[in-house]
């Protein structure tokens, strides 16, 4: 344990692209506790969510997707299981060792971040326009960069990107919470547990590639269906 959280908390302080790790023992010991920890801190995260509530500090937000409600158990399962984390870390994490997929990854977030908050069905489309025509631009600049300043700035950016991919990742699973947005407070609670876990995911898919995020996305998500169909 002391050696899994050690090595997550040395490259939690300053993130860097990592030589994939093919050392199995360590990998499924890595997976074991930082699926532990990330359940340990959502119980925490909660427990402090529902001590505010009770003292009515903060306003409570119960409904939210029930997917269990909607498809069932095993359906259910197949789509927070199978689906969700192949399309996700698809999206949030497979960018992290490419080349230049991180250029359209930013531009494409801040294109969803610009159309919500001026939430306009007249400049929808010309946001993401502009956004992709941007991104396309950065990608030839940067293509055409010289290798020794291409490889210093990939270093020096590296971290700020997996932060970013990490705080976006938390803010989409805002829509899991029926009519919370970012006006009220309360979304940091939300959105900090799953910003942890995109953390955890990006720091295994950094360590031992994009195959084992998704599987422990997948384990993740196996034992929050779980937990609810058992306990709620």
């Amino acid at each position: 344990m002391i050696e899994t959280l050690s090595a997550f908390w040395h490259f939690l302080k300053k993130p860097k692209l990592l030589k994939l790790s093919k050392d199995k023992k360590s990998l499924w010991r890595d997976i074991f506790w930082l699926l532990l920890l990330d359940i340990i801190f959502a119980g925490i995260i909660m427990g402090i969510y529902y001590i505010l509530v009770q003292f009515k500090i903060i306003d409570e937000y119960v409904e939210k997707i029930d997917i269990l409600k909607k498809f069932g158990l095993l359906a259910a399962l197949l789509i927070a299981c199978i689906l969700a984390p192949l399309l996700e870390e698809s999206i949030f994490r497979w960018h992290l060792r490419g080349k230049y997929l991180s250029i359209y990854f930013i531009c494409f977030t801040l294109a969803l971040i610009t159309d919500y908050f001026i939430n306009s069905t007249y400049l929808k489309l010309p946001i993401y326009i502009i956004f992709f025509v941007i991104s396309l631009i950065l990608r030839g600049y940067f293509k055409r960069m010289d290798i020794l300043r291409k490889i210093v700035f990939q270093r020096q950016s590296f971290g700020y990107i997996f932060y970013y991919s990490a705080i976006i990742f938390g803010l989409i699973h805002l829509t899991n919470i029926k009519d919370l947005t970012l006006s009220d407070p309360v979304f940091i609670i939300f959105v900090i547990s799953q910003f942890f876990d995109g953390l955890s995911m990006g720091y295994l898919r950094i360590k031992y590639g994009l195959i084992y995020s998704i599987i422990f996305h997948s384990l993740m998500n196996f034992i929050m269906i779980l937990l609810e169909f058992f306990f709620r």
